[in-house]
C-alpha cells in the first residue's frame, strides 16, 4: 500500500476477532470490507460465513483477491468508486482504514443508504472527533455529519503493536448504526453546514461572533437566535448541541 495512504495491516488476532463480532458478520450477512489488504481481516469475516464485498485500490494486493471465487471484488479506489455498483446490500461494513483517507472514506459512506452498521478503525484522534459529544475539544463539524447520518461510539482503543508497521499513534474502533433518515433532510445540508462552519472557524471565540461576520448578520440578530435555540450567547462552538445547530438556520433566516 503506498506510504501516502498511511496504511498499517492489523496483525492482533484478539482486535481482528473484536472486529468481526462487533460487526455482525454471520452466514449469509452482506459485508463490505474496504481495504482488504493483506486479508488478515477478510479471512476471519470469510470464516464467519459473511456474504462479503471487498474494495481495494492497490496493485500489488489486489492480485491476491482478484481470483478468489469467495467474495465479490473491486480493483478501485474506494473514494472514486459508484457506490451503487456494489450492489443492493444492505451491507455491514467493516475495515481497517488508511489514516490519511479515513474521515474522507467515512464521509463518502455516511449519505450512501445501502448500509445499516459499519465498525471502522481510525487513528484515536479522528475516532474520537467521530464520537464526540457537545462540550469538548473533540466535538466538531466531523461529529455533526456523523450524528445526522448515524449513532455512533467508541468500541475500544488497538495499541501501536497490533499493526505492522507500526504506527507513531494508538488507534480506536468505533461503530455506527446508520439512521433510517438523516436527521437534516439532503436539500438542507448546504445551509445547516454553512451555519456549522462559520461557528466553529473560531473555535476560542464565542460562536456568536463568526456567525455574525461570515453571515453578514447583525450580532444582536444571532445572539437572540442562539437563544431560541435554548443556547446563550456566550456559548462557544463546542457547546452547541446539533438539535440547536438544526433549528439555527431557519431561527436565523437562512
Amino acid at each position: 500500500m503506498p506510504a501516502r495512504l498511511g496504511q498499517h495491516f492489523l496483525i492482533d488476532p484478539a482486535a481482528r476477532d473484536a472486529i468481526v463480532s462487533s460487526s455482525g458478520a454471520a452466514p449469509g450477512v452482506e459485508v463490505l470490507e474496504i481495504g482488504p489488504g493483506k486479508g488478515f481481516l477478510t479471512e476471519a469475516l470469510l470464516e464467519a460465513g459473511a456474504k462479503l464485498t471487498a474494495v481495494e485500490m492497490d496493485d500489488r494486493l489486489a492480485e491476491k483477491w482478484r481470483t478468489d471465487e469467495r467474495l465479490r471484488f473491486f480493483h478501485a479506489d474506494f473514494l472514486k468508486l459508484k457506490l451503487d455498483a456494489l450492489g443492493e446490500g444492505p451491507f455491514k461494513i467493516a475495515a481497517n482504514l488508511p489514516y490519511s483517507v479515513a474521515a474522507p472514506i467515512l464521509q463518502k459512506i455516511l449519505p450512501w443508504p445501502r448500509w445499516t452498521a459499519a465498525v471502522l478503525m481510525f487513528q484515536k484522534e479522528v475516532a474520537d472527533r467521530v464520537a464526540a459529544a457537545p462540550g469538548g475539544p473533540d466535538y466538531g463539524l466531523l461529529s455533526l455529519s456523523t450524528a445526522i447520518h448515524a449513532e455512533a461510539h467508541v468500541l475500544f482503543d488497538v495499541p501501536r503493536e497490533s499493526f505492522a508497521p507500526r504506527p507513531k499513534v494508538v488507534s480506536s474502533v468505533v461503530a455506527l448504526k446508520r439512521r433510517e433518515a438523516p436527521l437534516v433532510a439532503p436539500e438542507k445540508q448546504e445551509t445547516f453546514f454553512r451555519v456549522a462552519r462559520a461557528a466553529f472557524s473560531q473555535r476560542r471565540k464565542m460562536a456568536a461572533n463568526p456567525l455574525a461576520q461570515i453571515l453578514g448578520l447583525p450580532r444582536s440578530t444571532v445572539a437572540a437566535a442562539l437563544e431560541r435555540c435554548g443556547v446563550g450567547a456566550s456559548a462557544r462552538a463546542e457547546n452547541i448541541p446539533l438539535e440547536a445547530y438544526m433549528r439555527l438556520p431557519e431561527e436565523l433566516g437562512l
